[in-house]
């Protein structure tokens, strides 16, 4: 019983420091949101850097930390460390993670590298994996009237693909993409209980962000799939779940993604079933009598 508490107030003391974060984040200088955004992407190393270490790695000066810690209401770095600190040492799960770092890959083979990177993002998503934004977006999606998805470049192709297995689990979705009609006026349909997903990576589109903003004004629900908790389309969104997309090329991978999809529409399915259960039956009557099966 005593090991449930502890991670419960683990759990509260961060999210808690998520929030005064990135409640603060767009009224901060430059400066200071570099250390923002760090500290919202690696939460738990604050509690083992000082000022220097910390202002070296971000190429920041050590008042502009200090100044961040003041921003947020504690007197000092220190204070915001020793909250740090205090979540920490709550959730010993934090230990494995700390031991992975410590065991840097060495090999020289491309295959190796890819494979300890992707391994990486999907540690560090579940990681930071919020529940309760998860289940939030699950409901969403399934007291929708329609969810559309949309994204650009790379972010087309996963906006595809989540349509298509919502569509597969009986959700009504629509993949809107770029062409001859720009994002805002597809969703000129959108309406109050629609549910829109924005993709949105670095280089992060415009035009992605401009249609988060736009479903907003259509009274729609706005679900963010992202990097960091500041990317651009968040300050649009209802809720955000964030996904690490570290690669050696200079796109994003799309591994952790791929598996927070996966999630969302497997809990969908297992909450929906009565209404998926008719309409695969159905289609695969259709299919067979159509001879779209060879077998």
């Amino acid at each position: 019983m005593p090991s449930k508490k502890k991670i419960s107030n683990h759990i509260s003391v961060q999210e808690a420091l998520n929030k005064k974060i990135v409640d603060a984040y767009q009224h901060l200088p430059a400066n200071q949101k570099i250390v923002a955004n760090y500290i919202l992407q690696q939460p738990n190393e604050l509690a083992f850097l000082t000022t220097d270490l910390l202002a070296g790695k971000l190429h920041v000066s050590k008042p502009t930390i200090v100044r961040f810690a003041r921003s947020l209401g504690y007197k000092g770095f220190t204070e915001l460390q020793q909250e740090s600190v205090g979540a920490l040492q709550s959730d010993l799960s934090n230990v494995h993670q700390y031991m992975g770092e410590l065991q840097k890959q060495t090999q020289n083979e491309a295959l190796d590298k890819v494979i300890a990177t992707e391994i990486e993002n999907i540690n560090d998503t579940l990681n930071h994996f919020d529940r309760t934004v998860f289940n939030a977006v699950v409901k969403m999606m399934l007291d929708a009237g329609q969810v559309f998805t949309m994204g650009v470049g790379i972010s087309s192709l996963l906006s595809q693909i989540l349509s298509y297995e919502l569509n597969q689990v009986a959700i009504n979705a629509r993949s809107i993409s770029t062409g001859p009609a720009r994002f805002v006026e597809q969703l000129s349909f959108a309406r109050k209980g629609d549910v829109v997903v924005g993709f949105s990576f670095p280089p992060y589109s415009r035009e992605t962000i401009e249609a988060a903003a736009f479903a907003n004004e259509r009274k729609a629900e706005v679900v963010a799939i992202t990097d960091t908790r500041t990317s651009p389309i968040t300050f649009h969104a209802s809720e955000v779940i964030v996904v690490r997309t570290k690669n050696m090329l200079y796109t994003n991978s799309i591994s952790a993604i791929s598996i927070m999809m996966n999630a969302i529409v497997t809990e969908i399915a297992l909450k929906n079933q009565k209404a998926i259960a008719p309409k695969m039956e159905a289609i695969s009557r259709k299919m067979r009598e159509t001879g779209q099966y060879v077998a």
